[in-house]
């Protein structure tokens, strides 16, 4: 087969398409240099800008990871010491009320001893005071009974001796009342 028939037949000049592919080849390295290479470049600047903005979004979900997980430590940390001072509130509240009401009743236990105590000494006065009334009215009595023939001392005694017989076990005797009272009542 002939190619230059081929050629006139189909209309095709040789020197034509030679400049055609000179042409189209500059046209290719020009559009490289001014349209393609920028545009990789371009391209690739953002693609690289995309890269960096997802490695910072990536690091910035590991910090926050980090943080929320220190974040929850401390609260974790923070409950349980509340929890504990609390407690030890609790029982630093409860010690200091069982102190108050064990000396209360210490307190209350104390009063009631020494009402007790108290009303026993009375007691014991008033029956002291009642024993010298006695006596003294014994006196009175035996003085304008049987007269001046005993002595005030053996009055003393008959009588002291004598309420001492009558008295319960656990009451005191009266030995002897005081002198000043039976003389004066003995004058009377």
């Amino acid at each position: 087969m002939d190619f230059g028939l081929l050629f006139k037949s189909l209309n095709i000049e040789l020197p034509a398409i030679l400049v055609n592919i000179v042409g189209f080849v500059c046209l290719l390295l020009i559009a490289n240099k001014l349209v393609f290479i920028p545009i990789n470049k371009v391209l690739d600047e953002r693609q690289q800008d995309v890269r960096v903005t997802y490695d910072k979004i990536e690091a910035e979900q590991q910090q926050m990871q980090q943080l929320k997980t220190e974040y929850e430590q401390r609260l974790a940390s923070i409950e349980a010491e509340a929890r504990e001072k609390i407690q030890t509130a609790i029982k630093e509240a409860q010690g200091a009320r069982d102190q108050i009401v064990s000396e209360a009743q210490t307190r209350s236990r104390e009063m009631v001893t020494r009402a007790e105590q108290e009303v026993e000494r009375e007691k014991q006065q008033a029956l002291i005071a009642i024993r010298e009334q006695v006596v003294n009215l014994a006196l009175g009595a035996a003085h304008k009974v049987i007269g001046d023939s005993l002595d005030d001392k053996r009055q003393r005694t008959l009588i002291a001796d004598f309420i001492n017989a009558g008295t319960a076990p656990n009451t005191p005797a009266v030995a002897t009342a005081p002198t000043t009272t039976a003389t004066t009542a003995a004058e009377a």
